[in-house]
């Protein structure tokens, strides 16, 4: 009875075991068939892409660093994609050459954002296509105490003197006279054959100058007026450049590294007495003009007129019209009359305006 169950038992197993091997076959069967069934995709085949390494930098490089091999390194880029001449591909390439621009880490190094040894300054490049730099010799009363900074904008403010010229000559007026007489009333020297003799005039005598009649109101005669000085240039200022853009305040540095030195500054002097301290200041301010106002600025600093600079605000960089100054326009608009002549005045007399100062007062320190 005993074997009989046993016997059945392994029956059962057998028979589960062919089951299961049943299912498992239909199963691989099923899946076959079904890879092989019309309209299913086909596996994507993964492209076999050739890459080559390109420099890119591992960390921050400053404008104007020279480029060493320490910040950077390489990466894997797509062949196919790399356009000849963009980016370096090899560092011993890239080494020696010097940052335009301030560079982030992991951004690809390509010829246009580096400069080769030889190749110019930085300064050339932030300079607008078109335009030029030019230096302004300047102090702290012509540059706004020195408050403009790079990239500010800024007018150029020009003063001139002006004289009368006799066009011919092209020397200040008056003319200085002299006395000629003919050769039949005689002559300053032997063997003038000349019609005429020019006596020599004395310039240490005021009345060589050439003057002009006038009737005296008094006793009613006519008296030749001389003048009793050299004449009086008149002044006038203008606005010679409505907006330029601040490209440096100071001398630029000769180092390697031009972002990392700081403009040169020269001492400004206080007074005779009082020895120079405290701040220094720069002696100079590079704006960017166009080329024709660059010959302006050069025609205006040789011909001795005094320009100064006026900071404009932030949110105003366009041109700015003003008029030309002198001193009928200023009594004008600012409703200034000319004195009276009254019959008292002050005493004592004042010839020369001047402030009254401080014994302690030093210019250089704010």
């Amino acid at each position: 009875m005993a074997a009989g169950k046993k016997k059945s038992g392994r029956i059962i197993i057998y028979i589960l075991l062919i089951l299961v091997a049943a299912v498992v076959l239909g199963y691989l069967l099923l899946a076959r068939r079904g890879g092989n069934a019309p309209g299913a995709p086909a596996p994507t085949a993964t492209p076999n892409y050739e890459l080559v390494e390109i420099v890119v930098a591992s960390q921050s490089i400053p404008r104007g660093t020279v480029i060493t091999a320490d910040v950077l390194t390489t990466i894997k880029y797509p062949k196919n994609e790399l356009a000849a001449g963009t980016f370096f591909t090899s560092i011993e390439d890239a080494i020696g050459t010097k940052a335009k621009y301030n560079i982030d880490p992991a951004v690809p190094l390509t010829a246009s954002m580096v400069i080769q040894e030889g190749g110019g300054s930085l300064v050339s490049f932030d300079i607008p296509s078109g335009m030029t730099a030019f230096s302004l010799a300047t102090s702290p009363e012509t540059a706004v105490a020195y408050a403009p900074r790079k990239g500010d904008h800024v007018m150029v403010v020009g003063c001139l003197l002006l004289s009368e010229v006799d066009t011919s000559y092209q020397t200040i007026l008056p003319n200085n006279t002299t006395v000629t007489l003919s050769s039949g009333a005689g002559s300053y020297e032997t063997g003038v054959t000349t019609s005429m003799a020019i006596q020599p005039y004395d310039t240490t005598v005021s009345s060589t100058a050439r003057g002009r009649y006038e009737l005296e109101t008094t006793t009613n005669d006519l008296v030749y007026v001389v003048p009793s000085e050299r004449q009086r240039p008149r002044l006038v200022c203008q606005t010679v450049i409505q907006d330029a853009m601040v490209l440096q305040v100071g001398m630029f540095p000769l180092g390697t590294n031009e972002s990392a030195v700081q403009p040169t500054a020269t001492q400004v002097l206080a007074t005779e007495e009082a020895a120079p301290t405290g701040e220094t200041y720069p002696g100079s301010v590079t704006i960017v003009v166009s080329p024709q106002d660059n010959v302006i600025l050069n025609y205006l600093s040789l011909a001795g007129a005094k320009l100064s600079l006026a900071l404009k605000s932030a949110s105003d960089t366009g041109d700015v019209n003003t008029d030309p100054v002198t001193l009928q326009y200023i009594m004008d608009q600012k409703n200034i009359p000319s004195p009276l002549k009254l019959p008292y005045s002050i005493e004592p007399r004042v010839d020369t305006l001047v402030y009254p100062t401080f014994d302690d007062y030093i210019l250089n320190e704010p």
